[in-house]
């Protein structure tokens, strides 16, 4: 388990979340939803490694609290992250909570802790003391506080001698001495660089400028300080464009994959995702006349395996045993709604085959200046650049410096795995690794969209009655973190509490304008009629049918 000293363990995470996110982190007792996977499935999403490494395993286990002598990786002390706990003792006997893998160094055999997909995109809800599991569904965790929280642990240590003592004695066990804890802490000052390039993608510029808060990050932001950071400080952008991790049935079915529209192939996707959460990778300019140098930790391998299994999810249905029976009368008329107004976006249909006889759906991209919405993310994504001047290629559009290094990844792997061409079309889901920046935001089909509230790209609306709200009227103000449904209102209860997230709407990056229902000429955010109120729980009553 994650602490094995005495008697603390990851097994009172359930206890613990309860306290802390009014609806708790616990598993043993959660209802997993009919999604098309089983045990194994759900085995290789929690546990594959992507090749993440946050921190090694063993300082994991050893790393103190900043402000205290007690252990970092305690049940208490990480329940207030909103991870999920995963008491399945034959596929994790350490208890790690979901999306937690272990990855091993080929080369030096140290063993490190770090996220894999399932992190970012598992949900687990509750309503009336029931827990339900949703697989592929956004996390409401807060990675950019808990990457912060590990970067002051770690300086903190190195900063206070009995610290650091107690925890080179952990680490080093019968090796405790004064020459291997001088080796370690030199291997500490390393790895805080390391830390600290991830805990500053996290930062926001200002007092004005949004943070993350639960179940929000800016991942491409992070990717690209991560990847183009360490060649000029110049490329590092506060990356405070946070946005809701997206639900990840039928991503792999898009022509455009990624959540924007800015991505078209899987596997460019999955490297630029594995880059954001923190794999040991490295482009470093070369002598004079030779090639610039790439070396990665990226597990190629285990990202088509996870892709294979997200192919494979389902959208879940509405448990009516659990959240209460749809008026099927209701949901009748909120189709006919539905079809009227939101269709068009929503599911506007497929592809004709490719060469490959593929077919794909097809992303629907709405202009900013149609659907309304913050434009933080997409502007900020369409402006950024990157210096690559010292690998010899200039100054280039953050899209394009992405597309390059990932590809430049893709093709470092797939030469170690020996892939053929054949087995790189099936690992590149048939698609072309093609990056863009559109001033615009993809409208995804909606089936299973009860399960992924907040709503908009930014989580700025609670829940879907105040999506079908004029914009004036939806909350200016809620708070982010707890795990307790709304049924009726169909979204998350988002009063104050202990230990949530604030989240503000009127800074920019949070702006809950836009995608609205009322009268007058479409464009600059009003997407359809006035809708009577009627019209609204109508249309929210169907909208759990999907």
């Amino acid at each position: 388990m994650w602490i094995q000293m005495g008697a603390i363990a990851l097994a009172a995470v359930a206890a613990a979340g309860c306290a802390h996110a009014k609806g708790g982190r616990g598993a043993s007792d959660a209802v997993y939803l009919d999604q098309g996977w089983g045990d194994e499935e759900r085995r290789i999403f929690y546990r594959a490694s992507q090749g993440a490494r946050l921190l090694p395993f063993g300082w994991f286990l050893a790393l103190e609290r900043e402000d205290s002598a007690e252990r970092f990786a305690t049940s208490d002390y990480v329940a207030r992250y909103r991870f999920i706990d995963d008491p399945d003792a034959k596929n994790n006997p350490e208890r790690l909570p979901v999306g937690f893998a272990r990855d091993v160094d080929p080369q030096t055999r140290e063993v490190y802790v770090g996220f894999t997909c399932a992190t970012c995109h598992t949900r687990q809800i509750s309503y009336r003391g029931a827990r339900i599991r949703i697989d592929g569904g956004p996390a409401t965790i807060d990675v950019v506080t808990f990457i912060d929280a590990i970067f002051g642990a770690l300086d903190r240590t190195l900063k206070t001698p009995e610290k650091l003592d107690r925890f080179a004695r952990a680490v080093l066990k019968d090796r405790y001495g004064e020459d291997s804890t001088r080796a370690l802490r030199a291997q500490m000052e390393k790895m805080l660089e390391v830390v600290r390039l991830q805990a500053f993608t996290g930062g926001a510029a200002g007092p004005h400028a949004a943070v993350a808060g639960f179940g929000r990050l800016d991942a491409l932001g992070r990717a690209g300080n991560l990847l183009f950071g360490q060649l000029n400080p110049e490329n590092l952008r506060v990356a405070n464009a946070p946005v809701d991790y997206p639900h990840l049935w039928d991503a792999p079915s898009y022509d455009w994959v990624q959540w924007n529209g800015s991505i078209m192939q899987p596997m460019g996707r999955n490297i630029g995702e594995a880059l954001g959460v923190g794999t040991h990778t490295r482009l470093d300019p070369a002598p004079q006349g030779a090639k610039w140098q790439l070396q990665s930790s990226i597990r190629v391998d285990n990202l088509h395996l996870i892709e294979q299994q997200v192919e494979k999810l389902r959208a879940p249905r509405w448990p009516e045993h659990l959240l209460g029976s749809i008026d099927r009368e209701r949901a009748a008329r909120g189709g006919r709604l539905y079809r009227m107004h939101c269709a068009s976006c929503h599911d506007p249909g497929w592809t004709p085959p490719d060469e490959h006889g593929k077919r794909f759906r097809r992303a629907m991209m709405s202009p900013l200046e149609l659907i309304g919405t913050d434009p933080t993310h997409a502007v900020s994504f369409n402006e950024r650049t990157a210096d690559l001047g010292t690998l010899g290629l200039g100054k280039m559009g953050m899209a394009q410096a992405l597309e390059f290094g990932t590809s430049a990844i893709r093709e470092l792997k797939y030469e170690e795995y020996g892939l053929s061409a054949e087995q790189r079309l099936v690992w590149d889901g048939y698609r072309p690794n093609q990056w863009r920046a559109p001033r615009a935001y993809k409208a995804r089909e909606l089936n299973g969209i009860w399960a992924t509230a907040p709503y908009l790209h930014n989580g700025s609306v609670p829940n879907l009655y105040e999506l079908l709200l004029p914009a004036d009227r939806r909350s200016k103000r809620f708070y982010l973190g707890s795990a307790e449904f709304d049924p009726k209102h169909v979204g998350l209860q988002v009063k104050p509490f202990q230990g949530g997230f604030e989240l503000v709407t009127d800074i920019p990056g949070n702006s809950n304008a836009g995608h609205e229902y009322r009268d007058g000429p479409l464009g600059n955010g009003v997407i359809g009629p006035a809708l009577t109120e009627q019209e609204r729980w109508d249309l929210v009553e169907y909208l759990k049918t999907l």
